[in-house]
């Protein structure tokens, strides 16, 4: 109940040696204020007592400390005390701080409050900074951290530099919260910071920062009091915020759901929120489509973003916002993210932190996507094309350049669903590859492998490949084939070559070159195939033979290398 209690002093009548009393709020430092004078029988000031006497066996009664501050600055949310704030009183017509000598206490300048958020200004006029009758500003600072700027945005002051509020006419008027106390101006009525349940802005939050004092009435005029200060926290990291989607890939034209949770992780309500949702570009809100808790509840719409506003969130509470967008014809494919984030409607900081839901645009399988369908058969008569007496290979292995595998059917079918996404604007190239190894023992490919076509966007490309068992004509070649260092076969070999083009009619067949290598220099072993392979493609073609001739060539190094 405050009281208090010393005992076991040694009598000090008549001694010029007289005690001093002093009282420290609960965690004061050097800038705490003073909060008032005390009531004794003996010298009273700010905060102690002095010239105190006592006598043998007399027990002194009535040292007290009335404790009358002006307000406490308090947190605009939780509605508790806030420590560490910094209070300076300023004149505003010069704008300069007042002095020290401008109060009973100087500390009281620049003062930090204790643990209960008290502040007290006890102003004595007389020096010409702080003259009676002049406007004064008090200037709060918050703590280092945890805090927004002044003034407070949540719960406005009621009283701005243009216009103070006059403390000698609150005296009894309508402004004065309690008139039966004629020689006090209360702001509010309690002494008390304003609990919870009293709503921000209304009269049980109302305060003044910029005030008119004088001198007649002291401190009824010189002091203003219940004058509680809000001060705004910092709310980013308030709220908990996470935002989902039902599907990962879409298409253009489809509609995306799209799920926002909140939860006020603060630990008291929090009031004047709004939900801020930002879709991509070239996405629309459907309207008609967002249900909060499952309640039909429509945002603003200004331009990409969709905001929910004048929201409540009481302590540990969920809310579920759903909505639908829907992906427009212009899209290009890729990743799109939707960001959401709760602000505060009055401070316009952000609340919570940023959720984001990424959706993939991908290809649309009618419109964009190229199949690719086509066989690989047996071509018996090497002309490139499928006969009516020629069957597909099964079990043939075909690979694109993206690792896409297909296998041909019994028909020897095959069939790759959206190979590729060819470039809007021009198209790209597809490379389709018969793996060999996949082949039927004997079977070799006589049709182009790898091949590659141009690919358009929506439209299907066939790729054939022909196959044939092949007969394979070797002819072994080596140094004493051919005229020294030269390229030019011996005159007993050359005669060999219409007997040799003879053999590779009777049957279509693979002419396979075989070079056993000695000590010949590996450039004119390349001259010399590449000669004989020359000239007997040429008699070939000028003998107009019944198919197409594929020439191979091999190099044996005797000596396991070139020289």
């Amino acid at each position: 109940d405050g009281s208090y209690r010393l005992g076991g002093l040694v009598p000090n009548t008549g001694s010029p040696q007289l005690y001093e009393l002093h009282f420290r709020a609960p965690g004061a430092g050097l800038n705490t204020p003073s909060l008032g004078t005390a009531d004794s029988p003996f010298i009273d000031g700010p905060q102690q007592i002095s010239g105190i006497s006592v006598g043998s066996g007399v027990h002194e009664e009535g040292l007290n400390l009335p404790i009358t501050p002006n307000g406490a600055v308090y947190d605009s949310v939780l509605r508790t005390p806030v420590a560490g704030a910094s209070l300076a009183l300023v004149n505003v017509t010069t704008g300069d701080l007042l002095p020290g000598d401008c109060f009973d206490a100087p500390t009281q300048q620049n003062q930090v409050t204790a643990q209960d958020g008290f502040y007290k200004f006890d102003l004595s006029f007389g020096e010409t900074s702080c003259v009676a009758g002049d406007s004064y500003a008090i200037e709060v600072t918050p703590p280092a951290s945890g805090y927004v700027a002044m003034p407070s945005q949540i719960i406005p002051p009621s009283s701005d530099p243009s216009d103070p509020f006059s403390v000698p006419d609150c005296l009894g008027s309508v402004d004065d919260a309690i008139p039966a106390t004629t020689d006090y101006c209360e702001v509010s009525a309690s002494a008390s910071i304003p609990p919870m349940p009293v709503m921000a802005r209304s009269d049980g939050t109302r305060y003044h920062l910029n005030l008119t004092l004088s001198d007649a009435l002291l401190p009824g005029q010189s002091q203003i009091f219940n004058n509680h200060i809000p001060i705004d926290p910092v709310l980013d990291g308030a709220v908990a915020i996470s935002k989902t989607s039902s599907l990962i890939n879409v298409r253009r034209g489809e509609l995306v759901p799209y799920t926002i949770k909140v939860r006020n992780l603060f630990a008291a309500p929090l009031f004047d929120i709004a939900i801020l949702d930002r879709f991509p570009a070239g996405f629309k809100y459907v309207e008609g489509s967002a249900r909060l808790d499952g309640v039909a509840l429509e945002p603003l719409v200004n331009g990409r973003d969709l905001v929910w506003d004048n929201l409540d969130l009481q302590v540990n509470s969920e809310h579920t916002l759903q909505l639908l967008l829907v992906v427009g014809s212009g899209v290009a494919e890729g990743d799109y993210v939707n960001r959401a984030q709760v602000i505060s409607m009055i401070t316009g900081g952000a609340a919570s932190g940023e959720a984001t839901a990424t959706v993939r645009v991908a290809p649309d399988s009618v419109f964009d996507c190229t199949d690719v369908v086509g066989k690989v058969f047996v071509d018996h008569n090497l002309n490139g094309r499928q006969d009516g007496n020629e069957f597909g290979l099964s079990g043939a292995r075909l690979v694109t350049a993206r690792g896409l595998i297909a296998t041909t059917d019994p028909y020897g079918r095959f069939h790759i669903a959206c190979a590729v996404v060819p470039d809007e604007d021009r198209g790209s190239n597809f490379i389709l590859k018969l793996d060999e190894r996949s082949l039927p023992s004997g079977y070799r490919i006589i049709s182009e492998n790898p091949r590659v076509q141009r690919a358009t966007r929506g439209k299907m490309m066939r790729f054939n490949f022909a196959t044939t068992i092949h007969r394979v004509v070797s002819l072994d070649l080596s140094d004493g084939v051919f005229e020294p260092d030269s390229t030019t076969l011996r005159l007993q070999w050359r005669s060999k070559l219409d007997r040799l083009l003879e053999v590779l009619d009777d049957a279509p067949a693979v002419l396979r070159l075989s070079y056993l290598v000695d000590i010949e220099k590996e450039q004119l072993v390349n001259k010399r195939l590449k000669s004989l392979k020359n000239e007997i493609a040429g008699r070939w073609e000028q003998s107009a033979r019944t198919y197409r001739l594929d020439i191979e060539s091999e190099i044996y190094w005797r000596r396991g290398g070139p020289r």
